[in-house]
């Protein structure tokens, strides 16, 4: 973490798993009969910043599982999972396979995707059948800690899905519901070689919560906000893709939190909590593919920038 008074909202490393888990983990690697090669990146918790929500990520780089092994759970909260590819001729290929059972239901991957669960719902064991390019993974829920249960409910509240699978960023330029039309999109920036996935939101899964991915793979730009801040957390992630320095961005980038400005070359989570003045958001030099995303336990995106 960086020494200034919002470098604590930069998370650069995972938290530890306690040893009983990874004893776990160990003994399900070795049912699945695993090859995979991973790296686990980043993560951050409420133990870790108080208040804030929960996300785990990693790169799995290669290799493959057997479908073996692996019991269902569920959660009293809500969650993502995603499962991104890394294929830059087609960012929406998974560049394998992976198998997630969702609800009892066997589902095959072999787009990139974000799967939002409500709560109660059962799902999981997930297996990597096959990873042909580097496949990263992430969870994240509007809790504080993660805590999973055996016993799922009969039906998520408020009208929820059961669960949905999202392959495709939605069109963020439409006819509003009053009639009006939203302002088109700005001219592509020259500079900067980039592409936008993947978008959630309560309009795309009913109770769903905003989350957001783009490939930035070469160039440099900015993110296409001014100055704001929002009633609820959210997270700026920025993750490297090299394997052999995963922990290392293929460039450099600056984001501004309150007045300072901090200069970011390592994969990041930029942990921002509810009312902090956050950007502009500058990709300074981007050298080799960079994923980044963004997310909030807030149904729609919202901030003091669009209030007008």
């Amino acid at each position: 973490m960086t020494a200034t008074k919002y470098g604590k909202y930069i998370i650069t490393e995972p938290k530890e798993w306690p040893p009983e888990l990874l004893a776990r983990m160990a003994e399900g690697r070795a049912a699945r009969k695993s090859t995979t090669k991973s790296t686990r990146l980043m993560s951050v918790d409420s133990e870790i910043l108080p208040g804030f929500f929960y996300v785990d990520c990693a790169w799995i780089w290669s290799g493959g599982e057997n479908e073996d092994g692996g019991e269902a759970h569920a959660h009293d909260f809500d969650e993502v999972i995603g499962f991104v590819g890394s294929n830059q001729d087609d960012p929406h290929d998974l560049g394998g396979e992976v198998v997630i059972y969702l609800d009892g239901k066997r589902e095959v991957l072999t787009k990139t995707s974000l799967i939002f669960v409500p709560a109660g719902v059962p799902h999981c064991p997930y297996y990597f059948k096959r990873v042909d390019k580097p496949i990263f993974f992430v969870t994240i829920a509007p809790s504080g800690k993660y805590v999973q249960e055996k016993e799922g409910t009969a039906a998520p509240a408020g009208g929820k899905p059961r669960c949905t699978i999202v392959t495709e960023a939605k069109q963020m330029f439409t006819v509003a519901a009053s009639g009006k039309a939203t302002p088109p999109p700005p001219p592509p920036n020259p500079n900067l070689k980039a592409a936008r996935i993947l978008h959630l939101e309560d309009d795309v899964a009913k109770g769903a919560f905003y989350v957001d991915f783009v490939w930035i793979y070469q160039g440099s730009g900015a993110a296409p906000a001014p100055e704001h801040t929002h009633d609820w957390p959210e997270l700026i992630a920025m993750a490297g893709c090299d394997p052999e320095r995963p922990h290392h961005l293929g460039g450099k980038m600056s984001i501004v939190l309150g007045d300072e400005d901090h200069i970011i070359e390592r994969s990041s989570l930029v942990c921002i909590p509810p009312g902090l003045k956050h950007c502009p958001w500058r990709f300074l030099d981007i050298k080799k593919p960079t994923l980044v995303f963004t997310a909030g336990p807030s149904a729609m995106y919202s901030g003091s920038h669009k209030k007008d």
